[in-house]
Formats: C-alpha cells, sequence, structure tokens
C-alpha cells in the first residue's frame, strides 16, 4: 500500500509482552524507549523505561494518539484546571520571577557547605546548583533552597 507521499507505509508490527516501544516515563519526564511486561488485551499495561529502568503504567508518547492512551477518558481522565486554579504552569512562572527578583536584589551571596547555618530568605551559591535563598526551614538540619531549576532540600549546620 503506498501512502500520499509514495512511500510504502511500513505494517504495524503486532505487540507483546517484551517488545519495545516509546512510551512517557513518569521518572526521566520524557518520552524514552520502553519494554512492555504486562499488557491488556491488545494495549500495553506496564512498562519498564530502559533508561532509568523505572517500572510503571504505560502511558503513551506525545506523537501517538490520545484515544489510544488506556484510561484516557472515563472515570481515569484527568480534570482540566478550574478558571479559578493555579495551572503547574502559572506556580512556575510565579516561582522563577520570585526567585529572580530575589537574585537581583545585589545582596551578597555565601558559599553553600553543609557545614555552615543558613536564615530564612538568606542568598547563596552552590557549586552544582548554583544560585539560590532558603525559601524555608524544613527541620533543624534542613532546608528549602529554591533554584532558577527548581526547590531543593539540602542540610546545613544544626545551632550550636
Amino acid at each position: 500500500m503506498m501512502s500520499p507521499r509514495g512511500a510504502a507505509k511500513a505494517p504495524q508490527k503486532k505487540l507483546t509482552a517484551g517488545s519495545e516501544i516509546d512510551a512517557w516515563c513518569t521518572r526521566c519526564r520524557m518520552d524514552l524507549g520502553h519494554r512492555i511486561v504486562a499488557m491488556v488485551g491488545s494495549a500495553p499495561k506496564r512498562v519498564i523505561c530502559q533508561t532509568c529502568g523505572s517500572e510503571h503504567n504505560y502511558r503513551p508518547a506525545a506523537g501517538s494518539s490520545r484515544a489510544a492512551r488506556p484510561g484516557a477518558s472515563g472515570a481515569g481522565a484527568r480534570r482540566a484546571a478550574t478558571p479559578g486554579s493555579k495551572t503547574q504552569a502559572s506556580r512556575k512562572e510565579q516561582a522563577q520571577a520570585e526567585w529572580q527578583a530575589k537574585m537581583s536584589s545585589g545582596e551578597p551571596k555565601r558559599k553553600y557547605e553543609p557545614t555552615l547555618r543558613f536564615a530564612v530568605g538568606e542568598l547563596l551559591s552552590h557549586p552544582k546548583f548554583g544560585e539560590g535563598y532558603v525559601r524555608s526551614l524544613i527541620s533543624p538540619n534542613k532546608l528549602t533552597i529554591a533554584f532558577s531549576t527548581g526547590d531543593r532540600t539540602l542540610i546545613h549546620a544544626p545551632d550550636a
């Protein structure tokens, strides 16, 4: 059978447990190659990511149709955000704007070391994550630090 552009269409390969398939990885947050470990009828149910090794329910890659997704409609479907609720994208934008404002304040940044003590609102420079500020204190020796890439939980010296 020929497609409109003249190239022959590849026949659809029958999926079975053990087959490889592109799917959305819930840990890597990307479309990656997966191996099917469980099927329900002719649809994949569980897969293992060939990159990170995590096993999770099958979610089709971005290029596949929504109708093929198991549970895409009905009780298992995700609900749309209500007009009054913040979407995840707007929360990220707000956090990014807050981080940008803190970093442009001109305050000095301390070099992060786990043996030092930090206070809420203090600016710091981390060797791996870059510049950030202390968003909150979780426990006497743990704090949440906001970096440009998102929040991280790090340790610091407890009160002496």
